[in-house]
């Protein structure tokens, strides 16, 4: 998938969308945590339509609009695009500038550390070796 690139407001609009499965200017106006004019949320939507992440149909004079993509999809695009602009691919330094910025709680730790312990990373069979698909022997 291309990199999909939103701004707050679109990445917003677009959590209300699969929240609902499908919702009107209306339904995101009701379901978002600020105020907004509803020609702003109808030409975020729009924009995001020309995107190719809605679509809609119309139901009497009103645009019912359904997500495109899923938002896992969304969520991995603009993960993968921090990562390789900001921390030159390194899940490390992702996570300790996270840990660094962030309050983190003992019991967030811990889980943090049973995901990681509990990782099963994708691997290929390289000369009878063992390798992290992507990964290097460095």
């Amino acid at each position: 998938m291309k990199t999909k690139k939103l701004h707050h407001l679109e990445l917003e609009v677009m959590k209300a969308v699969w929240k609902q499965g499908e919702a009107t200017v209306n339904d995101v106006l009701d379901n978002i945590d600020r105020k907004l004019a509803y020609t702003t949320v109808a030409t975020t939507m729009k924009s995001l339509e020309k995107k190719g992440l809605l679509s809609h149909q119309v139901d009497g004079r009103t645009f019912v609009y359904q997500p495109l993509v899923n938002e896992a999809d969304i969520t991995h695009s603009m993960l993968n695009d921090l990562l390789e602009n900001l921390f030159d691919n390194s899940a490390e330094k992702l996570v300790n500038t996270l840990l660094e910025v962030r309050q983190t709680s003992s019991a967030e730790l811990n889980r943090l550390q049973e995901l990681i312990n509990d990782y099963q990373p994708e691997t290929e069979e390289l000369s009878g070796t063992q390798y992290a698909k992507g990964g290097t022997d460095d």
